[in-house]
């Protein structure tokens, strides 16, 4: 019985042992893969700029004072919408159907919730599309109550 016992536990042993030292040679051979993909991706991240061409690609998006300040868009308008609202309903269909143009983007900011920004560009009716600088600095208004609903007559009226 004592060397089925001794037989038993050195036979435990060598598999122990021989599962760390798999684990630790995978873990081993792991690390490097690891290590270079973590610097290529680092390097394909340096490489990459701001400016990137798929960075500036037209867009709807919801309004944020980042996307306000974003060096790539030439073009931002806010559109104040309400969900409520038949006329914004409308706009965003064509927003979303049509094409926003490289460089411009489009941000939909909420009538009923974002008050102080309807105070500060006098936006007094929803269906407001206000055009914008980088610093946030109103440009022009236009009202599209009852007009053409398409993203060419927005960028047109906020010229």
């Amino acid at each position: 019985m004592n060397s089925r016992l001794i037989a038993a536990l050195a036979l435990l042993c060598l598999v122990v042992a021989g599962c760390g030292s798999a684990g630790t040679d995978a873990a081993d051979t792991a690390a490097p893969p690891d290590s270079s993909m973590s610097a290529s991706m680092s390097a394909s991240s340096a490489a990459e700029t701001p400016m990137d061409e798929s960075a500036c690609a037209g867009r709807y998006v919801d309004y944020s004072e980042t996307a306000v300040a974003e060096e790539c868009y030439t073009d931002t308008i806010l559109f104040f919408h309400a969900s409520w609202c038949p006329e914004c309903r409308a706009f965003e269909k064509a927003i979303e159907s049509g094409t926003v143009p490289k460089k411009a983007q489009i941000l939909k900011v909420d009538y009923d919730s974002d008050t102080d920004l309807r105070k500060k560009y006098e936006v007094t009716i929803q269906s407001t599309f206000v055009r914008v600088d980088a610093t946030g600095e109103r440009v022009k208004l236009w009202s599209g109550y009852g007009q053409d609903k398409s993203v060419d007559a927005i960028l047109e009226n906020t010229q």
